[in-house]
């Protein structure tokens, strides 16, 4: 998809679809600018109420102006209530409309779209981002390529400006708008990868291509290596699988390392059985979406080397198959972690808890001031949330609530569990130091709270639970049914 930005005056081809946002009961001037019948349309529907400006709601004709041969107008709400995910909501809308309307080229009035919190330059980045995102399909297995969706990666759009803005702040939106739609492409390719394709071996070569082309540093830690520095739980986890493990490691702008270290955590399940304690057979198609935390933090990592970040992030990627096609990890066994910590094994459905662990101890060689992993981490996640919210988990207040606000202004939005010390006992060991699962209720907090026994003293901590996040089972606004690719935008928004 080609998008870019053009001064209103200097628009000269006339597009198939011109498209305006409208808030409730409120012609915007640049629609009376371009198309003066249009414009006393727009009023008349404002008094029949036929159409209001209520979020999502349409109203379009044919018309004589030069900008389009079809004008559409979308309804914003009200403009007190405009925020960043109901821009979000409206590009993604904006996208299906052009495509219903088989529009080949669309201009999007950019004036119409700024209010409320959003400025122009937000505007359009959001449009652009998310119109790209929306287009996303994941078609290379397919022998036969749906043309409509081809019709869709053709698609042109024109986001037109008035002079009164400054050009070079909005290609710089632009510009980053398209790096990050970009990262979480790779993130969502990645995740609908199949199993047989996409293993732990396979993954730390993709992370090892982009690193090449970033130009960040990258370093794969095999069996060997993960068995003398005492990775039990990496190890454990892995021994059913005739694929080897590894810890993926990317770092990012080791001249910052004077400013203090963030490192990102991803859990990287590259399919996930359950091992001994198998999982049903209904949608255990849907475990290759189990490594969609190391599919955040790596495609993170190339976002913030593309836009020269001025910090230093280190990545750490446990990638394993849980399977049982070895010498499979049994429930009751009792294993070592990298810290030093013993853990018994009382469900080896559980995981993903025993992959981070090692990871997050192994965090502390490079002296964080911030760690936040990403992790496909419970089922009871998605029973709390749905797939409309990440858990959200940390040890410092303040850290949790800019990772809120980065999820509201990103549209990927997280919400607080407690994570008090009384859910520490439901993870003691009855024969080591832990268990790695604490009962039937509150997974979501006590498999939090067996990470934070491997988070580096006096670190500030977020531990995100995106199981009910990660995927979706059918079309939304900015994304296919599949991997979404989550964690991308918020690592950088928080970052940036």
């Amino acid at each position: 998809m080609k998008i870019q930005l053009t001064l209103s005056s200097q628009s000269r081809r006339r597009s198939d679809l011109l498209v305006a946002g409208v808030f409730e009961g409120q012609a915007p001037k640049s629609v009376q600018l371009i198309d003066n019948t249009f414009s006393s349309l727009l009023k008349q529907s404002f008094l029949s109420k036929r159409f209001e400006g209520k979020l999502g709601q349409t109203l379009s004709t044919f018309s004589a102006s030069k900008f389009g041969a079809e004008i559409l107008a979308v309804g914003l709400g009200a403009k007190k209530k405009y925020q960043a995910i109901s821009a979000r909501k409206i590009a993604g809308q904006i996208y299906k409309e052009a495509i219903a309307r088989k529009a080949k080229t669309v201009k999007v009035l950019l004036d119409s779209f700024s209010g409320g919190d959003i400025r122009a330059s937000e505007a359009v980045e959001i449009v652009a981002e998310v119109m790209k995102l929306a287009a996303y399909r994941f078609d290379r297995y397919k022998s036969k390529k749906d043309k409509k969706e081809d019709a869709a990666k053709e698609l042109s759009v024109e986001i037109l400006y008035e002079s009164s803005h400054k050009e070079k702040n909005l290609k710089v939106s632009l510009n980053r708008a398209g790096i990050i739609a970009e990262g979480v492409m790779r993130a969502r390719d990645f995740g609908n990868e199949p199993a047989n394709v996409l293993n732990p071996e396979r993954l730390a070569k993709e992370a090892k291509a982009m690193a090449a082309s970033k130009k960040l540093s990258c370093q794969v830690i095999g069996p060997s290596e993960l068995k003398r520095l005492g990775m039990g739980g990496i190890l454990g986890v892995n021994q059913g699988s005739v694929t080897d493990p590894a810890l993926i490691i990317l770092e990012h702008g080791k001249q910052y390392k004077n400013k203090g270290t963030v490192c990102l955590v991803g859990k990287g399940v590259t399919f996930d059985t359950g091992g001994i304690s198998i999982k049903p057979s209904k949608d255990m198609d849907q475990m290759k979406y189990d490594m969609c935390g190391a599919a955040a933090v790596i495609a993170a990592m190339g976002v913030i080397a593309d836009l020269k970040l001025p910090k230093h992030v280190v990545c750490l990627a446990p990638a394993v198959e849980n399977n049982v096609a070895n010498n499979p990890q049994r429930p009751g066994d009792i294993i070592k972690m990298y810290n030093g910590k013993t853990v018994e094994v009382l469900n080896t459905d559980a995981q993903e808890r025993l992959i981070l662990a090692d990871a997050l101890a192994y965090a502390a060689k490079y002296q964080p001031k911030m760690i936040l992993d990403f992790a496909t981490l419970t089922g009871l996640c998605v029973y709390t949330f749905s797939d409309k919210a990440s858990g959200l988990l940390g040890n410092r207040e303040k850290l949790n609530d800019r990772v809120k606000k980065a999820g509201e202004k990103t549209g990927e939005r997280c919400w607080e569990l407690p994570l008090w010390d009384d859910y520490a006992e439901l993870i003691k060991g009855n024969h080591s130091d832990l268990a790695n699962i604490g009962g039937a209720y509150g997974g979501t907090i006590t498999a939090a709270m067996f990470l934070k026994e491997f988070v580096p003293e006096k670190t500030a901590w977020a531990h995100l639970d995106i199981a009910g996040t990660a995927w979706c089972n059918a079309p939304r606004y900015d994304c296919a049914k599949g991997a979404t690719g989550v964690g991308v935008r918020l690592i950088v928004e928080l970052l940036s």
